[in-house]
């Protein structure tokens, strides 16, 4: 075992058997704070999934629309002449 995780696991250790010593006061803005940097990750966490789902789906949705709209146009076109 690496020497760090030792080390972690004793801090962990320690937070677990003397939770007096991890006491600490949160106040109001601490608090607000931590709940708009939740709030801040979440929404980056959905603009990510947004970007990675939303818009390849829409490129593909337009490539099969695009597909379909030259050969209506070459055939409404050759009908003209």
């Amino acid at each position: 075992m690496s020497t760090s995780l030792r080390i972690a696991f004793l801090l962990a250790a320690v937070a677990v058997l003397a939770p007096e010593a991890a006491l600490g006061y949160g106040g109001p803005g601490s608090v607000i704070s931590g709940i708009g940097a939740f709030l801040a990750a979440v929404a980056a966490l959905l603009a990510t999934l947004f970007g990675f789902i939303w818009f390849p789906l829409k490129r593909l949705y337009k490539s099969w629309t695009e597909e379909d709209t030259p050969a209506e146009e070459t055939a409404a076109s050759q009908a003209s002449e």
